[in-house]
């Protein structure tokens, strides 16, 4: 086996199994897999992984002007590895066209093909790397279901969509912050973002737990909140990994966490050691909550598409079939009715989804609304430092269409505060 080939070869098998059967790369025998590679290894391999979805679209379109005939799928996953190896992530040719036709031989395909094809390619690469891509060219699903962007925002998102995410880390407190080794473009007192990016948990400070990773989006909304009473009684519905339940008890309230995930909360246990942290943590289905105790405040993070999150899931785009939105809608619908019945009076729910398209939250918030008479839209309360991000609020929602800020990138999301009247 040459140099190379072995850990292509898993890469290959795990596009594969993304894009056939609509695994996620937490899928337990893919991250096996990718664990079975030794340290330095699995940099390549996550490097190649997650390009290779990124520039998956870019990498079709190419494909298409070489090849005119149908090709198999395991031919146009190799090919689209190959083509991000060479065109995006300008690898040595050789290298990557070698290995690509000895895995070809194994996968029983057609080698001279992925052969010749790799080698028009490649003497190709700089003017393929201009090649864009247009909002016709996404998804179907995605395209029905964000009919209501505007052409500047369709534009945004075709501009950011494939890039890496950045790194926003979150601190205990501003000494903390205060104290840091490593350069950050700050967000406010408590926030900023890694100037350079590195493996955060090379950072000398890592376990001393005195900070979190967490994108700002998901970050934003809930840095305004101004509950002053530490007796009141929160409970985050979906908490692991914890970044939102981290910012609540780094402030002295009173939480309980709940996942309805065992493998989640083995998680968020770990992050919780890790910041010295500590909270009642329950493991059950938040639409199936017994009602007699209630809370004061309601943290809901829904399960949704996660397109807001495409840049660090470029799986998203690359599965061969879209979100199970009806599923989706209606377990959302379930926690924001099961949240209500859960709220004292005056209590506040938040309801959040890492999600931008209207069927996930302004759609949602409306239905509820329209059934709960009792409910109704609370304001977001700037603080001083954050009235420079008033322009993520319309219509007292955050909604953010995945874009920069101070030149990083940020997630797509949305955010509403709910407060029970009656």
């Amino acid at each position: 086996m040459i140099k190379g080939e072995k850990i292509r070869f898993d890469i290959h098998n795990i596009l594969y199994s993304v894009y056939k059967f609509n695994k996620t790369l937490n899928n337990k025998d893919i991250q096996k897999k990718i664990n079975g590679h030794k340290k330095e290894d699995i940099s390549f391999l996550n490097n190649v992984t997650l390009n290779s979805m990124r520039f998956h679209l870019h990498s079709s379109k190419i494909i298409n002007r070489y090849i005119k005939h149908k090709i198999k799928d395991k031919e146009k996953i190799l090919l689209i590895s190959a083509i991000t190896q060479i065109v995006f992530l300008n690898f040595k040719e050789y290298a990557v066209i070698n290995c690509s036709v000895e895995i070809a031989k194994k996968l029983k395909i057609y080698h001279g093909l992925i052969n010749a094809t790799l080698k028009n390619i490649s003497k190709d690469k700089e003017k393929l790397k201009k090649l864009d891509i247009e909002f016709d060219d996404l998804p179907l699903w995605f395209k029905n279901k964000s009919k209501s962007l505007t052409d500047s925002q369709k534009k945004n998102f075709l501009k950011n969509f494939n890039q890496e995410p950045s790194i926003h880390i979150v601190f205990k407190n501003e000494q903390k912050l205060k104290i840091f080794e490593e350069t950050l473009i700050r967000t406010s007192t408590i926030s900023g973002f890694l100037k350079d990016r590195k493996n955060v948990i090379e950072i000398k400070s890592y376990e001393q737990g005195n900070w979190w990773v967490q994108d700002f989006s998901s970050f934003f909304p809930l840095q305004n909140l101004k509950v002053k009473e530490k007796n009141k009684k929160f409970l985050d519905a979906c908490a692991a990994p914890g970044g939102k339940s981290f910012q609540i008890l780094s402030k002295g309230y009173n939480l309980t966490l709940n996942d309805k995930s065992k493998f989640r909360i083995q998680t968020l246990k770990t992050n919780l050691d890790r910041l010295n942290l500590n909270s009642k943590i329950l493991n059950k289905d938040f639409t199936k909550f017994h009602e007699e105790e209630k809370y004061d405040f309601i943290i809901i993070d829904a399960p949704c598409s996660a397109v807001g999150t495409i840049r660090k899931n470029p799986e998203i785009f690359f599965k061969n079939s879209g979100p199970d939105f009806k599923k989706l809608e209606t377990i959302q619908e379930k926690m924001l009715e099961k949240a209500s019945n859960l709220l004292n009076k005056n209590g506040l729910i938040i309801y959040m989804v890492c999600s931008f398209l209207n069927c996930e939250n302004e759609d949602q918030i409306s239905k509820f609304l329209t059934k709960r008479s009792d409910f109704k839209i609370f304001n977001f309360d700037f603080y001083i430092e954050n009235i420079k991000y008033s322009k993520m609020i319309s219509n007292n929602f955050v909604k953010i269409v995945p874009d920069t800020l101070q030149g990083y990138n940020i997630d797509g999301y949305f955010a509403a505060y709910l407060k029970k009247i009656k």
